[in-house]
């Protein structure tokens, strides 16, 4: 939730008032891969969002508020879309206890993208914060690492993707990094459990190359995953993953990052 308090002008001056905003994000991802030569495959990730806004307006004393004129920041709405797909080239070998694999490739811009909503708050008129992509093509690649350890299979990997140029509204997201350590276990039967830790850095966004003093200015997050999976016949495997926010560094207005859940499906 996101607590922010405004101000509208009214006769005898400045009118506080509290938003209390609720956003419920949630992604389903399909992907595909395909061999097409020795160790080498042709990978496809399609991210599907549902993004539900809701937001309550209150005066100082926690009382509904309605501002006139009408907020033209934020409204009710549900955002049912496509993200930007992901395609890549991934390429995997083995040197003895060792497996490593290297990924590289490009997002497409097909996400929903919106004009400068600072600059039109500004203005007075309504916008739309929200976007389901960068509208840019930018290049993504990963490492990573995995090796086992007696019953323990560790692995590591390093992601980033680049934003290189703007997109036509003049927007151009920062560069995103990520690196991640996971250790898998079996821990009874066909069940297998999982604890993992990541870091993440996301650089700042910048609107006709300014920074927006109330975008995104950049952020670092350090978060913990802990989860179990078995294989269901005829299905494929299924797990489900907590994730918990350890650390957060945010520049400016920034929402904070709540406990959230993954459960994947990987057919046989």
């Amino acid at each position: 939730m996101n607590l922010h308090i405004n101000h509208i002008e009214s006769d005898n001056g400045p009118v506080p008032y509290w938003h209390r905003q609720r956003i419920l994000f949630t992604q389903a991802s399909f992907t595909a891969e395909r061999g097409i030569g020795t160790n080498l495959a042709l990978e496809a990730a399609v991210p599907f969002r549902v993004i539900r806004e809701r937001i309550r307006f209150e005066d100082l004393s926690g009382q509904p508020f309605s501002p006139s004129p009408p907020d033209v920041h934020h409204r009710n709405e549900t955002l049912t879309r496509v993200s930007d797909p992901r395609v890549f080239l991934h390429f995997g070998t083995a040197r003895g206890a060792w497996g490593f694999g290297v990924r590289g490739g490009t997002s497409i811009p097909l996400g929903t993208t919106v004009p400068n909503p600072f600059e039109l708050g500004r203005l007075g008129l309504p916008h739309e914060h929200i976007q389901l992509g960068t509208g840019t093509w930018d290049p993504i690649a990963s490492i990573a690492a995995s090796r086992a350890l007696s019953s323990v299979q560790i692995q590591t990997g390093i992601y980033g993707r680049f934003a290189l140029y703007e997109n036509s509204h003049g927007y151009r997201a920062g560069n995103l990094y990520n690196v991640n350590l996971t250790a898998s276990r079996r821990i009874r039967g066909i069940w297998g459990g999982f604890l993992g830790a990541d870091f993440t850095r996301e650089e700042a966004e910048r609107w006709s190359g300014r920074l927006e003093e109330e975008g995104n200015l950049g952020r670092s997050d350090v978060s913990l995953s802990v989860g179990a999976g078995r294989p269901v016949p005829g299905i494929g495997n299924l797990s489900l993953t907590t994730i918990v926010p350890i650390h957060s560094e945010a520049k400016g207005e920034q929402a904070h990052l709540p406990l959230a859940f993954s459960l994947r499906w990987t057919p046989f």
